[in-house]
């Protein structure tokens, strides 16, 4: 029997699906910026949301690139970027509104794609954060129904996943930029062990062709 692509889909996370490439450019600060909140150079875009000084934000992976307070950074031992199944692959896109580049989200070969931050060794307490802030952009049909994700528990069997689909928070596959900002609190009425969280974000769209792609940017956590 052929399993939905969203079963396969948290199949593959629970059991480590592919690396992604260890290509972690941009996780630290520029020299230039303050990282309590003072002004960004000139080539840096804020976003849509500057950070200012005295907020508490979380940078996740390679998906932000401007002020935070605070970043759990990939280091290919604990913390690393996942393609699922070979399904997508992702590169630098010099349209961005955040930091200096977006990365844009590619279908590689089949009709769904998926991919993932996880946590490898160990797992984190994400009791502070309340919203998942991050900001798409398409008009690709494959991206029409993207579902976003967050997870608990470490090693094969005990992961568990749970997807949102980011329509219900302002998504279109319309051509714009989208700015969602999904509240914490939606994935633990779903499931999620606040104190357990295994992977921050999660990403899976399906339906797509080979080539059809998205932009994918200022990615972080608020603690409001």
């Amino acid at each position: 029997m052929k399993k939905p692509v969203w079963g396969l889909l948290l199949l593959l996370a629970a059991c480590r699906p592919d690396p992604g490439p260890a290509d972690y450019t941009g996780q630290e600060l520029p020299d230039n910026l303050d990282p309590d909140g003072g002004t960004q150079p000139s080539d840096l875009l804020p976003g849509p949301f500057p950070y200012e000084a005295g907020q508490r934000r979380l940078m996740v992976g390679i998906f932000y690139e401007a002020g935070r307070s605070e970043a759990i950074v990939f280091d290919d031992i604990d913390a690393k970027l996942y393609l699922y199944d070979q399904t997508a692959y992702v590169e630098s896109d010099p349209e961005h509104i955040e930091g200096k580049s977006a990365d844009r989200i590619v279908y590689n070969g089949k009709a769904w794609l998926g991919l993932g931050v996880h946590w490898i060794k160990q797992t984190h307490n994400f009791d502070a954060w309340k919203t998942l802030h991050v900001s798409l952009k398409s008009s690709d049909a494959g991206f029409a129904n993207v579902k976003i994700g967050m997870s608990h528990g470490v090693g094969a069997g005990n992961e568990k996943g749970f997807q949102l689909a980011v329509s219900k928070y302002g998504w279109a596959n319309d051509g714009e930029w989208h700015h969602l900002a999904i509240p914490v609190a939606d994935y633990v009425a779903a499931g999620l062990k606040l104190n357990d969280v295994s992977s921050p974000f999660t990403f899976a769209a399906e339906g797509g062709t080979t080539g059809q792609s998205l932009l994918l940017d200022n990615l972080y956590f608020t603690a409001n």
